[in-house]
């Protein structure tokens, strides 16, 4: 008579992720990582050194402080720190003596 009742089966979609690594607009490759700590977010790229400390809200996220971060790169206002790893590796080997015999 009837026959069997089909279970309606929902479509659970999954959310979507933000990410943790940003791509940097001097070498183009994705290295910045964004730490934000008591309304400053930390940005700094592992490839090529470039580094910056900028002001955000409570409220903003990783995504957010990098959008804040290229804007002000692309205008030009932002206040860049370098830290080369290079240097600070040829500055070990100069203060090493050598002796030859």
């Amino acid at each position: 008579m009837g026959g069997k009742r089909k279970k309606r089966t929902k479509i659970i979609k999954p959310k979507p992720k933000l990410p943790k690594t940003f791509e940097c607009p001097r070498c183009g490759r994705i290295a910045i990582s964004i730490e934000i700590k008591n309304g400053i977010a930390h940005i700094k790229c592992g490839n090529c050194g470039l580094s910056a400390d900028i002001e955000v809200p409570p409220i903003f996220d990783e995504a957010n402080a990098y959008g804040k971060f290229i804007d002000l790169y692309l205008d030009g206002k932002l206040e860049i720190k370098e830290s080369n790893k290079e240097e600070s590796i040829n500055e070990g080997e100069d203060k090493q003596v050598h002796t030859t015999t």
